[in-house]
């Protein structure tokens, strides 16, 4: 599901966001550091509060998500992954946040010998459009902690 030039991308749009951002970043900043020499505390206290407020809205909003989610790729890729096999049973509807990342929440029965039922939640990539199982559907499973990483029907 996941390889090398995923995360190689998602690095690129990465650095296109930052790039993106230091623009504007630097020109407050350079004209904080204009307002210092005519002594003028009023424009650099509200640059100053533009400044912050630039900053964070860049992080928080366009370039923390990227960098968490480049996180779980290469966790997803390089990372230690389990395999199982298990019986579809239901996707949720609406994505959920997880370690910064959105993913649909997806249940399965593993049918073992020590419980009749023991289900089993795991996490579907929500940039990702969902397959196509049927309910009781045996799955193969590749997984990083409760994240899907590949997949195939079982007796593939």
């Amino acid at each position: 599901m996941y390889t090398q030039k995923d995360i190689d991308q998602v690095n690129r749009q990465l650095r296109k966001r930052v790039l993106l951002w230091l623009v504007p970043e630097a020109l407050i900043l350079a004209a904080l550091v204009y307002s210092f020499f005519p002594r003028l505390e009023w424009l650099s206290g509200l640059l100053l509060a533009l400044l912050m407020a630039v900053l964070l809205a860049s992080l928080a909003l366009s370039i923390l998500p990227v960098r968490r989610y480049r996180e779980f790729l290469r966790n997803a890729v390089h990372g230690r992954n389990r395999v199982e096999t298990h019986t579809y049973d239901s996707a949720q509807e609406q994505p959920v946040m997880r370690e910064g990342v959105r993913f649909f929440e997806m249940t399965f029965r593993a049918d073992t010998v020590k419980e009749e039922l023991d289900e089993r939640t795991y996490y579907w990539d929500a940039n990702l459009p969902l397959p196509g199982w049927e309910h009781g559907e045996r799955v193969t499973l590749r997984s990083h902690e409760k994240m899907i990483t590949g997949w195939e029907r079982a007796g593939a």
